[in-house]
């Protein structure tokens, strides 16, 4: 070994410690996930797996549901957080205490604790919001007119309030659509340009309704190769986190119910758009598009005990379901999707109520119903094959009047 060789060896640990103290902070500052630690779960929650929460990127409310009889006074909670950064509890007057996981916090009166991640380069922090609710149980009938609605927070699109029962994990009763997957492809699109927008007086008694619309989505679209995105309508999440990379699996459907629904009734009306295109934008010859709309009631739990929460990917073909509503569509022999150029499903555009019964493929257990074992979707869309990036721009379903009847 050489002179040069030798004192190149024995300069390197000082190169080496001068790359590590160089290297930049994380600046990252996310809750990951939350848990709270129970020993006997199944006396707060409706499920074993309630207890632990995975949130999402977009997330700053974090709610966990518990039983109306549950107390809260002081749960043992772990946060898991971004590498290396602190999390602190903060007050009214914006001190803030260090959190130690593990610790036992007091959420009776379902109080909203406000926690503060910071990163470590102390410079990036991000707060949330903690809180744990009880859920009073419901009657089974759900209603919606769909006449209050709002901009979001950004003041880009709407969204529209919810019946109580649809209370979701950010503690909100709002109506889901794809509409922050849309600002994400076409950010330039004003509120009433997005694909679901309200329409005021324009339902079938001259109150509010919903428009959803098949829409172009833009040059970023095409870039990406999902070129339209229908309207839509459901109840559950959205994940914008994964809009673009799997827009199937971003679209979360459905939540806890407690009763068993027997039947949807709802006003619709549609403007079907000219062209029936593919995904590349090439038109289909001899097809025209149909909008959709559907209640599916699924086993919300698996033989191990494991979440199960359909998406856009398998809404109606999931194993787990165990009811099914939908309006009528061609199907080919294997039970897919047929397209067609003429159509049943009955809507055209002039304002008609429709009912769609929903069918049982096996029976209810009572206890697992009671427990809220089973979770209810209830979906509309404006190009039926809108999740595969397939319709025609300019469809147009108008929804109003809905009402949900159980046994």
């Amino acid at each position: 070994m050489n002179k040069a060789t030798i004192a190149a060896l024995a300069l390197a640990p000082f190169f080496l410690a001068s790359c590590i103290r160089d290297e930049k902070e994380n600046t990252e500052c996310d809750i990951e996930a939350i848990s709270l630690h129970l020993d006997k779960p199944s006396d707060f929650f409706f499920h074993d797996y309630d207890t632990l929460k995975q949130v999402p990127s977009d997330a700053d409310e974090i709610v966990f549901l518990v039983k109306s009889y549950a107390e809260i006074h002081s749960i043992p909670t772990t946060l898991r957080v971004t590498e290396d950064a602190s999390v602190y509890i903060v007050a009214e007057d914006d001190s803030k205490t260090p959190f130690l996981n593990g610790s036992a916090v007091d959420y009776s009166d379902e109080r909203t604790l406000h926690f503060r991640v910071v990163a470590e380069d102390k410079v990036w922090s991000r707060d949330y919001n903690v809180s744990v609710k009880h859920k009073e149980a419901s009657d089974g009938y759900l209603s919606c007119d769909f006449e209050s609605y709002s901009l979001d927070a950004s003041g880009k699109y709407y969204v529209w309030e919810a019946p109580s029962a649809f209370i979701d994990e950010t503690g909100e009763c709002t109506w889901k659509n794809g509409n922050p997957g849309f600002k994400i492809s076409k950010s330039s699109a004003k509120p009433m340009e997005y694909p679901t927008t309200p329409v005021a007086g324009g339902g079938p008694d001259g109150s509010a309704c919903v428009k959803l619309e098949t829409c172009d989505t833009g040059p970023f679209g095409k870039m990406v190769n999902m070129r339209i995105a229908s309207g839509s309508m459901f109840d559950g999440f959205f994940d914008v986190g994964n809009a673009l990379t799997n827009a199937l699996k971003a679209t979360q459907l459905g939540l806890p119910f407690a009763h068993k629904p027997d039947q949807l009734r709802v006003w619709l009306r549609y403007e079907r758009g000219s062209v029936f295109q593919d995904r590349n934008a090439n038109p289909v010859n001899g097809v025209v598009d149909e909008p959709d709309s559907y209640v599916v009631f699924y086993r919300n739990e698996d033989a191990n005990g494991n979440k199960v929460q359909l998406d856009g990917s398998d809404v109606l073909t999931n194993p787990h379901i165990v009811g099914l509503g939908r309006l009528p569509h061609h199907y080919n022999a294997d039970g897919s999707d047929q397209l067609s150029a003429d159509p049943i499903h009955g809507v055209t555009t002039e304002w008609k109520e429709f009912v769609i019964p929903v069918e049982y493929r096996t029976e209810l257990d009572p206890d697992i119903l009671e427990s809220e074992g089973y979770s209810l979707i209830i979906g509309f869309a404006s190009s039926w094959q809108g999740g595969y990036f397939q319709g025609a721009i300019g469809s147009k379903l108008f929804i109003d009047k809905l009402q949900l009847f159980c046994e």
